[in-house]
């Protein structure tokens, strides 16, 4: 025999199976390809809603320091004594134990455009990247807190110790609408 013929011969054994294996490591390539591009577009979802989340909270943030700062800046004690929606212009703040107030989480974003106070300098001008519509905050009087405990009953001792309590609740939404945070703090000031 020829070393043609031999070759030959070999090449009429084989019969394909060079074929079949190069098949099915295709075939497990491709599966191992979508399945890592299946998990990197699960990466990429959990990242923007982490982002978007981030965002809003950071809204909620800057919210809360806006009501801080109407307080802060008030040289009387802030009205508490009218009934309903609050008046920022002239220095209303809600009551303390408001009932409306009770389930605010749970409200909707139209009560809380209603029920609260949105400051414009907060909207981003760039909603791709901060947050789709400014924060609300709200401002309820939680009324005097705070006693010397000295036994002195006199105006100047209760006047040091009385500490007016306010809190202050804010929401948020990110880019998108399923972002959505709400934050409290109680911020306390002295007026004189």
């Amino acid at each position: 025999m020829t070393k043609e013929n031999n070759y030959i011969i070999r090449l009429k054994k084989q019969q394909g199976a060079a074929l079949i294996t190069a098949l099915v490591f295709m075939g497990i390539l491709t599966l191992l390809g979508i399945s890592a591009m299946r998990s990197n577009t699960m990466d990429v979802r959990i990242h923007n809603a982490m982002k978007d989340r981030a965002n809003a909270f950071q809204c909620a943030e800057a919210a809360l320091r806006q009501g801080e700062i109407f307080i802060n800046k008030r040289r009387t004690r802030p009205d508490d004594s009218k009934a309903g929606v609050p008046d920022q212009s002239v220095g209303e703040v809600w009551r303390v134990n408001t009932p409306v107030l009770n389930n605010m989480v749970n409200e909707s974003a139209s009560w809380w455009q209603i029920n609260g106070w949105t400051d414009l300098s907060l909207q981003d001008p760039n909603p791709q990247i901060g947050c789709k519509n400014p924060a609300i905050y709200i401002v309820q009087s939680l009324g005097g807190v705070g006693q010397n405990g000295s036994g002195d009953l006199s105006f100047k001792a209760e006047a040091e110790s009385q500490v007016d309590g306010y809190r202050i609740s804010s929401r948020s939404e990110g880019v998108s609408d399923s972002a959505v945070v709400i934050l409290q703090s109680t911020y306390t000031r002295q007026f004189q």
